[in-house]
C-alpha cells in the first residue's frame, strides 16, 4: 500500500506541468535578406548553406523572441536573429531578421558579432550577448577578442556596453563562451561558462567594476565515462567541459550557481560568494550534488527554485524542485520524455507569461552531417509553469537592477570608431 501511495505521489509530481507542445518547427533556418539577389548570391558563393544553420538559444522580451545560430560551419550569415514570439498567420517556421542589424553580423569585423551561442535578457530589457570572437569554421577568419556586449531592447538594440575579455580570462584562439546567468546584486555580476578545450572554467564579470576573472576546478572538466553516448541511434563522441549553468533565484538568501560539463553525469554547485571573491582554492566550496541519468546540455532555474535540465541520451527533460526536496538524488524527476520530439533538448527559457520553453535541435544529426532539409530539424516546445525565471521574485516582480553605462572598453571602442571616421574624411 505504501509503495502504491509513493508511486501515486511520484506520478503527481511528474505530471504537475502541462505536456510540452510544439509551437515553432523548422526544416531549415533562413533569414530576411536585404534582397532576393543577395540571398541567391550567398547561396552561390557559400555564404549561406541552409543545413549549417541551427539554433541553440532562445530568449523572450515582450512580443519578440531572440535566437542564436552559432557559426560552427561555413555558410551562417546571421548569428543573432529576432522574430515574433507567436506564430504570425499560422507560420510556425518564421524567417529570422538579423539583430540588431546586418552590419553586426559581418565576419572578420571585430566590431560585429562573430559567434553568438548564448544570450540572457534582464528584467529591464537589456540583452547580454556572449560573442566568442571567432567562428569555428573551415575558413580562416581574424580571431577577435571574446566579448560581452549589452544591448538595450527598449532602444532598438542600442549598444550600452562592450567588454573585451582579457586573454588570461578568455584566450581568443581557444575560448568558447557557452552560457550565461545574471546576478543583479553587488552592482551586477554575470557568470559565464567557458568550455574551452584547454582552459575550461566559469568566468565572473563585474558590471560595477567592468572587470572579469575565471574560476577553474576539476569538476568543470569533461569526464571520460560520459564522452560517448547515443541519441536516436546516432553515436555521439563529444568531450565537452562545463556547459549548462543555472543560478538560484533572486529571493534566495544564500545563492548558488549550479553547473555541469556536458560530458558528465554529475551536477555541481558553488556559492556565488566564492565566485565573487575569486577564491584561490575552491575545493571546499564546490559540492557534488548527485548523479543524473544522462548527459545534460542547457539548464535553467525558475523563480520558485525549480531546476530544469535536459537528459540527452534519454530524449527527456527533467526537473528538481529544491523546495520539495533538498536532495538532488532523491528529488530529480523526468517531466517529459519523447523519443521523437525531444531529441537533444539544448537550452531553456521563460517568457513573461509564465511559460517554459525548450530549444530542441537534434544536434546529433548536425554533428554527424546527417541534416535532411525535407524533415523538421529544429523545434521550440513550450509548457506552462506559471512562474518567471530566476531573476524575478516568486510574485513576478523584479529586484532593483543596476544601471548600465558605457564601460572603459565601450568608450575606447567608440573613440576608435570616431577616429577612424575622421581619418576617412581627411583622406577624402
Amino acid at each position: 500500500m505504501k509503495r502504491l501511495m509513493l508511486l501515486a505521489l511520484v506520478v503527481a509530481v511528474v505530471q504537475c506541468h502541462e505536456p510540452f507542445q510544439v509551437i515553432f518547427e523548422w526544416k531549415q533556418i533562413d533569414v530576411q535578406w536585404p534582397s532576393e539577389e543577395e540571398r541567391q548570391l550567398a547561396i552561390t558563393n557559400g555564404k549561406y548553406i541552409a543545413e549549417n544553420n541551427f539554433l541553440t538559444t532562445v530568449k523572450f522580451w515582450k512580443d519578440k523572441m531572440y535566437l542564436t545560430m552559432p557559426r560552427w560551419k561555413d555558410g551562417v550569415p546571421v548569428t543573432l536573429g529576432v522574430t515574433s514570439a507567436t506564430p504570425v498567420n499560422g507560420t510556425t517556421a518564421p524567417i529570422l531578421e538579423a539583430f540588431p542589424s546586418w552590419a553586426m553580423q559581418t565576419l572578420g569585423d571585430c566590431s560585429a558579432f562573430q559567434l553568438v551561442h548564448s544570450i540572457e535578457i534582464d528584467p529591464k530589457g537589456r540583452m547580454w550577448v556572449l560573442d566568442t570572437g571567432r567562428p569555428t569554421t573551415t575558413r580562416e577568419f581574424k580571431a577577435c577578442p571574446a566579448r560581452l556586449v549589452i544591448l538595450d531592447l527598449e532602444d532598438s538594440g542600442k549598444i550600452l556596453r562592450i567588454y573585451e575579455f582579457p586573454d588570461h580570462v578568455a584566450r581568443r584562439s581557444t575560448t568558447y563562451l557557452n552560457d550565461i546567468v545574471l546576478d543583479h546584486e553587488d552592482g551586477g555580476m554575470a557568470y559565464i561558462t567557458d568550455n574551452s578545450n584547454n582552459d575550461p572554467g566559469i568566468i565572473v564579470y563585474s558590471l560595477k567594476n567592468n572587470t572579469s576573472w575565471k574560476v577553474r576546478h576539476d569538476s568543470m572538466k569533461a569526464k571520460s565515462e560520459a564522452v560517448s553516448f547515443m541519441v536516436a541511434k546516432t553515436h555521439v563522441i563529444l568531450p565537452v567541459h562545463v556547459d549548462g549553468i543555472a543560478l538560484s533565484p533572486a529571493s534566495s538568501m544564500d545563492r548558488h550557481v549550479y553547473y555541469s560539463p556536458l560530458s558528465s553525469f554529475h551536477l555541481y554547485s558553488i556559492p556565488v560568494s566564492a565566485l565573487k571573491n575569486n577564491a584561490t582554492n575552491i575545493d571546499h566550496y564546490v559540492k557534488e550534488l548527485g548523479r543524473k541519468n544522462s548527459q545534460t546540455d542547457g539548464m535553467v532555474m525558475s523563480a520558485k527554485s525549480v531546476l530544469y535540465f535536459g537528459l540527452l541520451a534519454d530524449d527527456a527533460i527533467s526537473m528538481w524542485d529544491m523546495k520539495n526536496s533538498s536532495s538532488f538524488t532523491i528529488g530529480q524527476r523526468v517531466m517529459s520524455r519523447d523519443h521523437l520530439l525531444t531529441q537533444w533538448p539544448d537550452s531553456f527559457a521563460f517568457d513573461e507569461d509564465g511559460n517554459l520553453w525548450c530549444v530542441v535541435n537534434m544536434l546529433q544529426n548536425f554533428l554527424s552531417n546527417h541534416i535532411k532539409l525535407d524533415t523538421p530539424n529544429y523545434r521550440l516546445i513550450r509548457t506552462r509553469v506559471g512562474v518567471k525565471n530566476y531573476q524575478y521574485y516568486e510574485n513576478g516582480t523584479a529586484p532593483d537592477l543596476p544601471d548600465i553605462t558605457a564601460g572603459a572598453d565601450s568608450v575606447n571602442f567608440m573613440f576608435a570608431t570616431l577616429l577612424f571616421l575622421v581619418l576617412v574624411l581627411v583622406a577624402k
